[in-house]
C-alpha cells in the first residue's frame, strides 16, 4: 500500500478561503473614499464653476476680471504662467478660450482666493467681443483648472529667466513676479517688453512694485514701435540687439517668451545673433490660433479664401459642414453646432485629437504638439490644423455632439 505524502502547509492553505470570507464579513461595511483620489479631483477638476466680482480696465481694449468659485471652496492650486479655459455657449455655437492666469497662485489660496485673467477685445474677436459685453460683475461661468507647460521648472531651467513679453504677452509674467518675489529667493527675471506705445504697457504698477522691493533680482527694459517722438524710449522691435544690450551673458539665461505667433517667428530668427542657445532655453507660450495664418511661414496662401467641405464622423453619425481654408477646423466644427472638446487651441495639449481620414491640411509648425505615432496614423490637433482640400475627419466617440 502507497503511503501519501502531505505537503506542508496544505491545511493552511486549504483554510485560507474561509478565512478570507469570514474577514470580510467581519470587515466594517462603510465605504471609505480613497483621499488621494480625492485630493487629486480638488487639485486637478475637470470643471470649475466660476463667478465674476470685479472687472478692471487696464487700457483701451484690455481689461482684467477677477474670478472666484461659486461654491467657495478653494480654488485648485497652480504654476505661475498656467491658464484656465472659459467653456462658453454663444448664440448656438459651443466653444472655448484659454486665458492665462495673470494673478500670483497665492492670491488663489484660502477661501477668499481669487484667479484673474486679463482679455484684449480683438478686432471682429468672436468670443473677446462676446466677453466684454457679457462677461459683468455678478456672472457665472464654466472653466477647466489650470493647464500648461508653460512655467519655471528647477529640473529644466536656470535661476535666471529672461522674460520676453509682447503686448497682452506680459499676463504670464507678472503672474511669475509676483510669486518668485513671494516665495523663490533664488530666482530672477528681466522682463524685455515690447509695446505698440508707451500707452499700452500693461501692469504697470504691479511690475514696478516687484522692481522696488527687490530691483537686485527683477528688472524691466520696454522698447516701443512708437516712442512718441521721446528719445528717452527706446524706439524698436524685440530684436538681438535689444536682447544684448540688456543681457549679459545670455547663453546662461533661460528664455520665456509670449506674445503674437508673428513674434515667435521674428525671434528664432534673431536668437542666433545673440547666443547658442539649446532647445531647451527657449520656452513658448501658446497663444490660440494666429489672426491671419496667411503671415504664417509655409501656409499657401492661395488656399486662404476658399471654402471647402468636411464630411465629420462622429459617434456613428455623419455631418458635412464647411470650413474656411483661413480658419482652424475646430472653428468649422463648432460654428456647425458640433462639440468638440478643446483646451489650449494651438495644438499643444491633444484634447481635441482626431483622425484624419483623406485630405490635405495645413498644420501650424510651431502647433504641432502631435506624438510621432500620431503623426504617422494620421491625427490631427483641430485647433492648429487649416484644410487645404475637402476633408474627411473622424472626432472622438463621446467627445463631440450636436448642440
Amino acid at each position: 500500500m502507497s503511503k501519501v505524502k502531505l505537503i506542508p502547509g496544505l491545511f493552511a492553505l486549504l483554510r485560507m478561503a474561509s478565512e478570507r470570507n469570514r474577514r470580510f464579513q467581519a470587515a466594517d461595511a462603510e465605504f471609505r473614499p480613497d483621499p488621494v483620489m480625492a485630493m487629486a479631483k480638488r487639485m486637478h477638476p475637470e470643471s470649475l464653476s466660476l463667478k465674476v466680482v470685479s472687472v478692471r480696465d487696464e487700457v483701451p481694449l484690455v481689461k482684467t476680471y477677477r474670478l472666484k468659485s461659486v461654491s467657495g471652496e478653494p480654488l485648485p492650486v497652480f504654476q505661475a504662467g498656467q491658464y484656465i479655459s472659459l467653456k462658453l455657449k454663444i448664440g448656438q455655437t459651443a466653444t472655448s478660450r484659454a486665458y492665462t492666469i495673470s494673478s500670483a497662485p497665492y492670491e488663489a489660496e484660502g477661501p477668499d482666493g481669487y484667479y484673474e485673467i486679463t482679455i484684449r477685445q480683438k478686432p471682429e474677436g468672436f468670443v473677446s467681443d462676446w466677453l466684454f459685453q457679457n462677461l459683468q460683475e455678478g456672472a457665472e461661468l464654466s472653466a477647466t483648472g489650470p493647464h500648461g507647460d508653460f512655467y519655471v521648472s528647477p529640473i529644466r531651467d536656470t535661476h535666471e529667466i529672461v522674460a520676453i513679453a509682447g503686448g497682452a504677452g506680459v499676463t504670464p509674467f507678472v503672474s511669475m513676479m509676483k510669486q518668485f518675489l513671494a516665495g523663490r529667493p533664488e530666482l530672477s527675471v528681466t522682463l524685455l517688453y515690447g509695446c505698440r506705445n508707451p500707452q499700452d504697457i500693461l501692469f504697470e504698477q504691479e511690475i514696478d512694485a516687484v522692481i522696488q522691493a527687490d530691483p537686485k533680482r527683477f528688472r524691466r527694459f520696454n522698447t516701443f514701435e512708437d516712442n512718441g517722438g521721446n528719445a528717452s524710449l527706446r524706439k524698436g522691435y524685440l530684436d538681438a540687439a535689444f536682447i544684448r544690450e540688456n543681457i549679459p551673458e545670455p547663453e546662461k539665461k533661460t528664455y520665456f517668451i509670449c506674445g503674437p505667433a508673428i513674434m515667435y517667428s521674428f525671434l528664432e530668427k534673431e536668437f542666433p545673433k545673440v547666443a547658442f542657445l539649446e532647445r531647451k532655453q527657449t520656452r513658448y507660450e501658446v497663444s490660440g490660433a494666429p489672426c491671419d495664418v496667411t503671415r504664417i511661414a509655409g501656409y499657401p496662401a492661395a488656399f486662404a479664401e476658399k471654402t471647402y467641405t468636411v464630411s465629420v464622423l462622429c459617434n456613428e453619425v455623419k455631418t458635412e459642414i464647411p470650413a474656411s481654408g483661413a480658419e482652424p477646423l475646430l472653428t468649422a466644427v463648432e460654428r456647425a453646432g458640433l462639440i468638440l472638446d478643446s483646451r489650449c487651441r494651438s495644438g499643444e495639449c491633444g484634447i481635441c485629437r482626431s483622425q484624419l481620414v483623406s485630405g490635405d491640411v495645413f498644420i501650424l509648425p510651431d502647433g504641432d504638439g502631435r506624438r510621432e505615432a500620431d503623426k504617422e496614423l494620421g491625427f490631427i490637433h483641430p485647433c492648429a490644423t487649416y484644410p487645404l482640400s475637402d476633408l474627411e475627419v473622424i472626432l472622438p466617440p463621446g467627445k463631440a455632439a450636436q448642440t
